[in-house]
C-alpha cells in the first residue's frame, strides 16, 4: 500500500477507510459512525481495528497493523509538536504564567473602567480619556486570549477523532460573524453544496480555525464590501474558501502572514494580534490538511482551507445484506410521510402557538423562527418531530415517548427529557427540568442547563415569584422577586393556545399593555449570568381587559364611542364590576337613565365601589328619587368621609329637599377642601338664594363662570339677575 502522506495525522485514517472494508475505534469514536461489526484484528491503547467482510490475507493484516501502530506513535509526537513545544524551556513556562496572571487583574481594570464611565456628571474630557483607556485594555485582553489559544496547541493537546459536519460548522461560523458584518454593511454570502460534507477531526479546533479566517475577512474589508464563504468538493479533499474585497496582501508577505505575531503592511488602522492565522495553519496541519492564500493588493484575498475527504470503501456483501434486512424489519415503524405541525404550513415554525400532539406539547415563543416537521408512519407506526430553531424559543413537555429532535446551528439534541426549554438569541441555550438529554458523549441531567456548542454547563436557578398588579393606565405590571444569583428574568404570557409574550426583563417589573379581552396566565424564569433560564414559576392567572381601558379613556368626552368598547368588555367578562359601572356611566351621560340604572345595580352587587355608588346616586337624583340618592351618598361618606363627590352630591339632594342651610354647609365644606371643585360655587349660590342672600350668590355665580363657563350657570345667572 503506497502512502501519499505519513501516517501521522487524521487524514491517514480517512485514507484507510476509503481503501478497505474496515471500522476503526479511535479514542472512543467509531469511524465511520454506527455499531461496531466484524472481526477485531488489532487493538492497542486508544486505537482498534475491525475487519468487515472476508478475512484479509496475512500480509495485508500485518501491514495494516504495522501502519496503524506507526500512526498512533507518530500522532502522539505530532500532538506534542503542534504550535510551541511543550514547555521545554523556562521562557515558555514564564510566558504562560504571565498570560494567566495578567488576565485576572486586567479584567478588574476593565470592569472598573466600565463602571466609571457610567458615573453621572463626568466631564467630557475625562470620559474621552477613560474611553481610550478602556479600548487599550480591551486590545490587551484580546492579545492575551489569542496567545493562550496559540500556546495551548503546544501543551500536549489531544485531538478528537469525531465526525465533523462541515456544512453545520460553516453555518455556525456565518451566524456568529453576521452581526459584525451587518454593522459594517458588508454582504456576507455563504454557499454550500448539496449532500453531506464531513471529515474526521476535532470539531472545536476546526471551528476556531475557520472562525479566525472569516473574522479576519470581515474585519479587514471596508464598509460596503463583500465576504464570500464557500464549501468546495474535490475528489480527495474538501476546500473552504473565504474571499473578501479587502486591501489584499503583497506577494512577498504572503508566506509570512502565517507566522506568529506577523501583520501585513496593508492592515491599515485595524487592530489585531498577529496570532490568528498562525493558529489556523497549525490546526489544519494537525488534521492532515493545509491552508493556502491567493491575494493581490487592492483586489482582496482568498484563503483556502483544505482538509482530507473521507470516502469509506465498499462493504462486504454480507454486510450489505444484513443492513438491507435490518432496514426492511424497521420499515413498518419508520415515519415516511410528512404531516403539518400545528396550524401553519408544513415546514414553518408555528410562532407563538401551543401545539399539542399525542403526548407532546410544544409552546413556541412569538418570535420563534425555523422549521418544524412531523412524520407519521405509513403502516400505523409512531410519530416523530424534528425542530430546527433559528431564533426565539420553544418549550417541550412530553407525556409519551414521541421521538423528538431539536437542532440549532450550535448543535443538535435528542432529549429523553419530559420537560425542557430551548432558546436561541446570540447562541443556543438548553434548560432541562425533567428527564435527561444526550449532549455528544455526555448526558445532561435534570436541573442543569447548557450553552450548546460550548462546554458551559450550570445548575439551574430556582423559580422566581411573579405577581400581576393593575397599573394606573390600564396596563398590567408584573412584579418579580428572583432567587439569589438572578441576573434578570424572562416573562412569558400565555393565553389559550398561544404564547402572546416572551420578554427578557432586566429589572424587577415589566409593564404589559393588554392585547385583547381574555383570560391569560403569566410565568417567569430567573436568568443566570450565562443567560440560562431557570425553573419556571407557577402560572398566575390574570385578565387582559383591553376594551375596558379603551372605553374608559374615552369618558366622559365621548360617551357614545366609549359605549361600543365597554359593551365588548362586558361581553368578554360579564362579572366585571368595573366594566359594568363604566358602561352604565356612558349611558347616563347620554341621558339613557332607564338603561343605566340596572347596570349600576349589577355592578354594585358584584363590587360596592364608592365611585360607582356616587354615580348611581347622581342617577337617582336625576330620576327625582331623592331619598334613595341621599342614602347612597351617606353610605359612601360613612366609608370615605373625604369623598368630595359624595359631599357635593348630598348638598344637591339637600337643596332639592328644601334644606338650604344644610346644603350651604356641605358646599362650603367642599370648597374649603378644594376651592376649584366644579359647580360647588353654583350649588352654594343656589343655597344662598334660597336664604335671600342675593349679593353673595351673584358674586359666587360670577366667580364660577370665570372658572367654569358652564351654560347652565350662565342661564341661571341671567334668569335671577337680569341686566338693567
Amino acid at each position: 500500500m503506497t502512502q501519499a502522506r505519513p501516517p501521522g495525522d487524521l487524514g491517514f485514517l480517512a485514507e484507510v477507510l476509503r481503501r478497505y472494508p474496515v471500522r476503526l475505534v479511535f479514542r472512543g469514536e467509531v469511524l465511520p459512525e454506527g455499531p461496531v461489526r466484524g472481526t477485531k484484528l488489532w487493538e492497542e491503547g486508544e486505537l482498534a481495528l475491525y475487519w468487515e467482510g472476508p478475512p484479509p490475507s496475512r500480509e495485508l493484516q500485518e501491514a495494516l497493523v504495522l501502519l496503524l501502530g506507526v500512526f498512533r506513535q507518530v500522532l502522539e509526537l505530532r500532538e506534542r509538536e503542534l504550535a510551541l513545544l511543550r514547555a521545554q524551556d523556562e521562557t515558555a513556562r514564564l510566558l504562560r504564567l504571565l498570560l494567566h496572571e495578567i488576565k485576572n487583574p486586567l479584567m478588574s481594570v476593565l470592569g472598573a473602567l466600565e463602571l466609571t464611565l457610567e458615573t453621572e456628571g463626568l466631564p467630557e474630557e475625562a470620559k474621552e480619556l477613560l474611553s481610550i483607556a478602556e479600548r487599550s485594555a480591551g486590545r490587551i485582553r484580546d492579545l492575551l486570549q489569542k496567545a493562550q489559544e496559540y500556546l495551548s496547541l503546544g501543551q500536549g493537546v489531544r485531538l478528537k477523532g469525531e465526525r465533523v459536519d462541515l456544512k453545520d460548522l460553516l453555518l455556525r461560523v456565518a451566524e456568529e460573524v453576521r452581526p459584525l458584518a451587518r454593522r459594517k454593511r458588508l454582504r456576507l454570502r455563504l454557499t454550500l453544496p448539496r449532500g453531506e460534507a464531513w471529515v474526521y477531526g476535532d470539531r472545536e479546533w476546526l471551528y476556531q480555525a475557520v472562525l479566525n479566517v472569516v473574522n479576519n475577512a470581515v474585519k479587514y474589508t471596508p464598509e460596503g464590501g463583500r465576504v464570500a464563504l464557500r464549501l468546495l468538493l474535490g475528489r480527495e479533499r474538501y476546500g473552504i474558501a473565504v474571499a473578501d474585497t479587502g486591501p489584499g496582501i503583497p506577494q512577498e508577505e504572503q508566506a509570512q502572514v502565517f507566522e506568529p505575531f506577523y501583520r501585513a503592511s496593508t492592515r491599515g488602522e485595524v487592530e489585531g494580534t498577529g496570532l490568528g492565522l498562525a493558529l489556523v495553519k497549525r490546526v489544519l496541519e494537525a488534521h492532515g490538511g493545509e491552508v493556502r492564500l491567493k491575494s493581490r493588493p487592492g483586489r482582496g484575498s482568498t484563503f483556502f482551507l483544505l482538509l482530507p475527504r473521507p470516502r469509506p470503501g465498499q462493504r462486504a456483501p454480507v454486510g450489505r445484506l444484513l443492513l438491507l434486512l435490518l432496514a426492511l424489519i424497521a420499515l413498518a415503524r419508520l415515519p415516511l410521510f410528512p404531516a403539518p405541525l400545528g396550524s401553519k404550513a408544513f415546514g414553518e415554525v408555528p410562532a407563538g402557538e401551543v401545539v399539542r400532539l399525542g403526548g407532546l406539547e410544544l409552546a413556541f415563543s412569538p418570535e420563534a423562527r425555523g422549521e418544524a416537521r412531523r412524520w407519521r408512519s405509513l403502516w400505523g407506526g409512531g410519530e416523530r418531530v424534528r425542530l430546527v430553531l433559528e431564533g426565539g424559543g420553544v418549550e417541550a413537555v412530553r407525556e409519551a415517548p414521541v421521538p423528538l429532535a431539536l437542532s440549532t446551528p450550535e448543535g443538535e439534541v435528542r432529549p429523553t427529557g419530559t420537560h425542557l426549554r430551548l432558546s436561541r438569541e446570540e447562541g443556543a441555550r438548553l434548560s432541562l427540568y425533567r428527564g435527561r438529554v444526550a449532549l455528544g458523549q455526555e448526558t445532561l441531567p435534570a436541573g442543569e442547563g447548557a450553552l450548546l456548542g460550548t462546554g458551559v454547563r450550570r445548575k439551574l436557578l430556582p423559580a422566581p415569584l411573579v405577581r400581576p398588579v393593575p397599573g394606573p393606565e390600564g396596563e398590567v405590571v408584573f412584579r418579580l422577586l428572583g432567587p439569589e444569583g438572578a441576573k434578570g428574568f424572562r416573562v412569558e404570557v400565555r393565553s389559550g393556545e398561544a404564547v402572546v409574550l416572551s420578554a427578557r426583563v432586566e429589572g424587577n417589573a415589566l409593564r404589559y399593555l393588554p392585547q385583547g379581552d381574555r383570560e391569560s396566565q403569566v410565568r417567569a424564569f430567573a436568568l443566570d449570568e450565562a443567560g440560562l433560564e431557570g425553573y419556571p414559576s407557577e402560572a398566575v392567572p390574570f385578565r387582559e381587559r383591553r376594551s375596558f381601558h379603551q372605553g374608559r379613556r374615552r369618558l366622559p368626552q365621548d360617551p357614545a364611542g366609549a359605549e361600543a368598547f365597554l359593551r365588548r368588555a362586558v361581553a368578554a367578562f360579564p362579572d366585571d364590576a368595573e366594566a359594568l359601572g363604566e358602561l352604565a356611566f356612558a349611558l347616563y351621560l347620554q341621558g339613557r337613565h332607564g338603561e343605566a340604572k340596572p347596570l349600576f345595580e349589577r355592578s354594585l352587587a358584584l363590587l360596592d365601589s364608592p365611585d360607582v355608588r356616587v354615580r348611581y346616586a347622581r342617577l337617582l337624583y336625576h330620576l327625582t328619587r331623592y331619598a334613595e340618592a341621599e342614602a347612597s351618598y351617606r353610605q359612601v361618606l360613612a366609608a370615605e368621609p373625604g369623598n368630595l363627590d359624595a359631599r357635593w352630591g348630598l348638598a344637591e339632594v339637600a337643596l332639592a329637599l328644601g334644606r338650604a342651610r344644610e346644603a350651604e354647609l356641605l358646599a362650603r365644606q367642599v370648597l374649603a377642601l378644594d376651592p376649584r371643585y366644579p359647580l360647588a360655587r353654583f350649588t352654594l349660590a343656589k343655597a344662598l338664594l334660597e336664604q335671600g342672600r342675593r349679593e353673595e350668590a351673584r358674586g359666587l355665580l360670577q366667580a364660577e363662570l370665570r372658572q367654569n363657563p358652564d351654560p347652565e350657570v350662565a342661564a341661571f345667572l341671567r334668569q335671577n339677575f337680569p341686566s338693567p
